[in-house]
């Protein structure tokens, strides 16, 4: 029963969290139209009443003068006169007749409608006289009393229905409360249920992508979505992460198998230079010496790239977790720069070092090679006789690590894509040997391992200067 599609799940929820309101709409409708006809008919009626009661008093004391004048005057005009007033009065009573007033007894109506028959017959028969006179008279008194009776039962007519007007009004604003102190929190929560149904398979949509980007393809991609189309939409990502992970198992794997065929051949060819670098062969004029100089030191660069790339495959496969270790900073670097030191005094490079005592904990391994891509990158592109500066700094939340080289720096809109696996920027024309663009990439994720991060300033008047930031966990 689950929708089909993300509109269809839109629909459905903002369908189930209106539901309440609509229930309440439609239940407030009711109230307020019972609310509209109690006041209507309170409002008809009870003008009705009122008017009608009024009239018929009127009439009462119209026939009344009427009576009166003929039993005096004896004139046949009166006796019409009388008839159109009891004419009048029966009508008025007809109508009071037709409000169908539940706190109206028929029989008011009807004693009203005798008296005035009788007095009316009297009156046809020329009966009002002497005696007879003011007993006739005396049934005025008696319909007035009648009438006051209609009038005073008209106003408990209006007042019942005020009652109920109030008692309904008084429904209406508990049900208001109710809404208040339960749809209102239950749609609340409605919308706060739907909002998490909904954001959750969004969350983890993200959270699989972000994964995918940062290379990790060993999680599998689980979207748990009220919709199948979302539930479509993880399994295709989970596909895509299937062929990732095999698309990087083959990378790696060329990688590793090429470096090691690569470096099967270079090690003949180092073990052969180095054996007439020793006159093991016989001695060498200045010329020769020098060329096997220049083979000596390339070939060492291409060892260093090589394994620099079984560095970075074994990295991405195996994704080695810290093995955290205290050590001193300028001890590490040291150590790396005497891997480097035929480079630097063939170029002269003067290296400055972080001061004593700064101990960290974290991975050896790492850090090392961390420092020996950073220095490798950084005698690279110093021009002979230059400076490379390599500086700590311990902060309150962590500690600050640089490394400086008097090299053409790198432009700004390179800042980033240089941390990118083998993107390769301002390739030296001077030597033999390009880099394979994944030192920098290799610094980065190695630094992120220890929660840090690594970043590129701009040196005015010096080349590249990049600063690694590293949180207080990482120090001893």
């Amino acid at each position: 029963m689950r929708p089909r599609s993300v509109p269809g799940l839109l629909v459905a929820g903002f369908g189930i969290v209106a539901l309440p309101l609509l229930l309440a709409l439609g239940v407030g409708a009711v109230y307020v139209d019972r609310l509209a006809s109690q006041s209507e008919r309170l409002v008809r009626q009870g003008v009705a009443v009122t008017r009608l009661s009024r009239q018929a008093q009127n009439r009462i004391t119209a026939m009344e003068r009427s009576a009166r004048q003929f039993a005096v005057l004896g004139d046949p005009v009166l006796v019409e006169r009388f008839n159109d007033h009891h004419d009048a009065f029966s009508a008025a009573l007809d109508d009071l007749g037709r409000l169908q007033l539940e706190t109206m007894p028929g029989w008011n109506l009807t004693d009203l409608r005798h008296e005035a028959e009788l007095i009316r017959r009297a009156l046809l028969d020329s009966q009002i006289d002497g005696d007879a006179f003011d007993a006739e008279m005396s049934r005025f008194e008696t319909m007035r009393d009648l009438a006051q009776g209609i009038t005073d039962q008209g106003n408990v007519f209006i007042d019942r229905e005020v009652a109920r007007i109030e008692s309904t009004a008084g429904e209406v604003g508990l049900f208001l409360l109710l809404c208040t102190v339960a749809l209102v929190p239950a749609t609340v929560a409605l919308v706060i249920l739907f909002t998490v149904v909904i954001s959750r398979p969004i969350r983890q949509i993200r959270a699989a992508i972000q994964r995918l980007g940062g290379g990790r393809f060993d999680q599998p991609v689980v979207i748990s979505a009220p919709s199948a189309e979302l539930d479509d939409l993880g399994v295709q990502l989970d596909r895509m992460r299937q062929r990732l992970d095999e698309l990087e198992g083959e990378k790696n794997r060329f990688l590793r198998h090429m470096s090691h065929e690569l470096k099967t051949p270079l090690a003949s060819i180092r073990e052969g230079v180095s054996l007439l670098d020793d006159d093991s062969l016989g001695g060498l004029a200045p010329p020769q010496r020098e060329v096997v100089a220049i083979l000596l030191r390339n070939s060492l660069e291409l060892t260093s790239l090589i394994d620099n790339l079984l560095d970075f495959a074994a990295w991405r496969e195996q994704h080695a977790q810290i093995d955290a270790t205290e050590f001193d900073l300028r001890e590490l670097v040291e150590q790396v720069l005497d891997r480097h030191r035929l480079t630097l005094d063939s170029h002269r490079l003067i290296t400055s070092l972080p001061e004593s005592g700064l101990v960290m904990n974290a991975d050896r391994d790492r850090w090392r090679l961390i420092f020996d891509n950073l220095l490798t990158n950084a005698i690279k592109f110093s021009p002979d006789g230059g400076r490379i500066d390599i500086s700590g700094q311990r902060l309150r939340r962590g500690m600050i690590i640089e490394v400086t080289d008097d090299g053409p720096g790198i432009p700004a809109e390179e800042h980033e894509q240089v941390f990118t696996p083998f993107y390769q920027a301002h390739p030296d024309p001077g030597r033999h040997v390009r880099g394979t663009g994944i030192g920098l990439s290799v610094v980065r994720e190695a630094v992120q391992t220890h929660g840090g991060d690594i970043e590129i300033l701009d040196q005015a008047g010096r080349g590249a200067c990049l600063r690694i930031r590293l949180p207080r966990r990482s120090l001893a």
